[in-house]
């Protein structure tokens, strides 16, 4: 037989009243799920320099396209090319104490999406012999990272009842396993892990990608008599 106690009544109507909270435990919960990634983020720039602005400003949109061009020949779709920075600044240089203009700095810099990770070493290589002579970064990234972090939710639940579980035996009280409230902590968090490397087979840059670390993490309230 199932038998009304304070604690329930506490949990169906009460759950902010003072005299509810010594019949609470608060305890944190972490998931974790390690995820190989499936794709990746690479940003390729050009700088070219030139007296004349003009000029600097032509050779970078020559070259630009010819990356660009040599990029969509590896069968990277364009819409996976978005410019992410196009800046001009003026170089000086300082001779005896004073500032002298050396030349124009123009710089195209493009974030590129990979679909294909294992292509990333051919990609940058790609653009690299083709002009681009900045590459500022790579991310490896999850496509269908929400599904793995609610396995990494499902996850940092059953951390938190586990816990739970360990303080009801330890304090010899009935606990309820059922939380009556969960919070998620922040944001879902993915981060690298360990690196595993692209065996390079026709001399292209080897790139490491890895797995993706994806963390939940919850705060869960039980109550007990």
């Amino acid at each position: 037989m199932y038998r009304l106690e304070y604690n329930d009544i506490c949990k169906l109507n009460d759950y902010n009243s003072e005299k509810c909270e010594n019949n609470r435990v608060r305890v944190f919960g972490q998931g974790i799920v390690n995820v190989k990634p499936d794709a990746a983020q690479v940003v390729i720039g050009v700088v070219t320099e030139n007296l004349e602005l003009e000029a600097a400003q032509g050779d970078n949109a020559r070259i630009t396209s010819q990356v660009i061009n040599s990029i969509w020949g590896l069968g990277i779709l364009p819409q996976y090319i978005q410019t992410q920075n196009y800046n001009i600044r003026p170089n000086y240089d300082y001779v005896n104490g004073k500032q002298v203009f050396r030349d124009y700095e123009v710089t195209n810099s493009l974030n590129i999406l990979i679909r294909n990770i294992n292509s990333v070493g051919e990609v940058i290589d790609t653009a690299v012999k083709n002009g681009a002579n900045l590459v500022s970064g790579v991310n490896f990234i999850v496509s269908d990272a929400k599904r793995y972090y609610n396995e990494a939710l499902r996850l940092a639940l059953e951390d938190a009842q586990n816990k739970v579980r360990v303080i009801a035996n330890k304090l010899n009280v009935n606990m309820d396993f059922i939380p009556i409230k969960i919070s998620e902590q922040g944001r879902e968090n993915i981060i690298p892990l360990t690196a595993m490397a692209f065996k390079s087979t026709n001399g292209t840059t080897p790139i490491e990608a890895g797995e993706n670390k994806i963390t939940a993490e919850i705060e869960a309230v039980f109550v007990y008599d």
